[in-house]
């Protein structure tokens, strides 16, 4: 039997990377499953298998990205040593550098995308710089560092806008600069680049996007201390079931959980923190165990027992390095306990608080 030419697969996967560059899940998903039985037959070519290996986490990170697909364990990447070609050596660095945003592990992230930097000096492509400095304005925004962020994301937002079929990568730029707009209290931008973005993703007619948007309108109602506002959207995305499936769910209930007890509404928000439990089971998700976990404690528990709860969770996540979460629900803690007037407690967690927004600032920047 005839093998088949390396050539005629690597031009496959050039026309699934443009997929997948543009955002586009549903073309990615079929090519990806028309090239993947195709590796068995194809003749042997190292550089070839390491392209595609790179393209599958890129395309996994997609996937994830537009449609909340969960990454199982990814197997480790290989970047093919001294003789791989100059672009599939710096897709290494890219696509590592976001699985490692992905696995919130900020300061390795970094030095993946420090290395991928230096590579693209010598690539000619704006989209790969588009696609770079996005990239890179999502992490920093990650890390609160908003004004870096906001820098990258400019940088890819007007490349993207120059290219007509690249609307939906503008789109994430548009949420990135929402999310830093929002968090530096600027939400009448914030606002404008969330519509912006909603119109260009209902033209598309892509509603889990849409759904996606919704929830991120819910995040900014949130931080304006509109809770009603934010549970209506709130309840339009958790209506949806591809989205309610997704791994986003655990977002979604977590807002709403936080939402509730701020509207003083704790049997609805009781509900969700019942329903959210049972749920992360079998996804094994701790990180969102730890959070709604801490806000059951602090807005429905009562005495030592429920300081102590929301004391070892927030531990939690400072061991896992989710220190954004860990300053949210640190500061999102110290006010309820003040509200309560337990100053003592209260001030425990502002110094938590204070330790986290330390900790994220020690990540050493490009």
């Amino acid at each position: 039997m005839n093998k088949i030419a390396a050539e005629e697969v690597a031009n496959i996967l050039n026309t699934w990377y443009r997929a997948i560059r543009r955002n586009d899940a549903e073309q990615s998903i079929r090519i990806f499953e028309e090239v993947k039985p195709m590796l068995a037959e194809m003749e042997e070519d190292q550089e070839v298998l390491i392209y595609y290996s790179l393209l599958e986490l890129r395309h996994k990170i997609m996937l994830y990205d537009t449609r909340g697909k969960k990454i199982e364990q990814q197997e480790e990447l290989t970047n093919g040593g001294s003789a791989a070609s100059h672009m599939t050596s710096y897709y290494y660095y890219l696509f590592s550098g976001a699985y490692e945003v992905y696995k919130k592990n900020y300061e390795q992230a970094i030095s993946f995308y420090k290395i991928a930097e230096k590579k693209l000096a010598h690539v000619h492509d704006e989209i790969e710089v588009a696609q770079f400095h996005d990239k890179v304005g999502k992490l920093y925004y990650y890390l609160g560092q908003n004004i870096v962020s906001l820098n990258h994301t400019r940088q890819a937002m007007e490349i993207f806008k120059g290219h007509g079929d690249h609307d939906m990568n503008l789109v994430s730029t548009y949420i990135t600069m929402a999310g830093n707009y929002t968090e530096m209290g600027k939400y009448t931008e914030a606002e404008e680049y969330l519509t912006e973005a909603i119109h260009t993703v209902r033209k598309a007619g892509d509603c889990f996007k849409e759904m996606q948007l919704l929830h991120n309108f819910a995040l900014l109602y949130a931080a304006m201390d509109k809770s009603d506002k934010s549970i209506q959207f709130l309840d339009i995305v958790l209506n949806d079931h591809a989205y309610a499936a997704s791994d986003y769910y655990f977002n979604v209930v977590f807002l709403m959980i936080k939402e509730l007890f701020k509207t003083g509404d704790y049997e609805r928000a009781a509900a969700f923190y019942k329903e959210g439990k049972e749920r992360s089971k079998s996804a094994a998700n701790k990180i969102f165990d730890a959070k709604i976990d801490i806000l059951y404690a602090a807005y429905a528990g009562d005495g030592e027992q429920a300081v102590k709860d929301c004391k070892d969770n927030i531990e939690i996540l400072f061991q896992a390095k989710h220190y954004d979460s860990a300053r949210e629900l640190s500061l999102l803690t110290a006010n309820v306990y003040r509200s309560k007037s337990l100053y003592k407690e209260a001030a425990h967690f502002f110094l938590e608080a204070i330790k986290a927004e330390e900790k994220m600032k020690k990540v050493e920047g490009m």
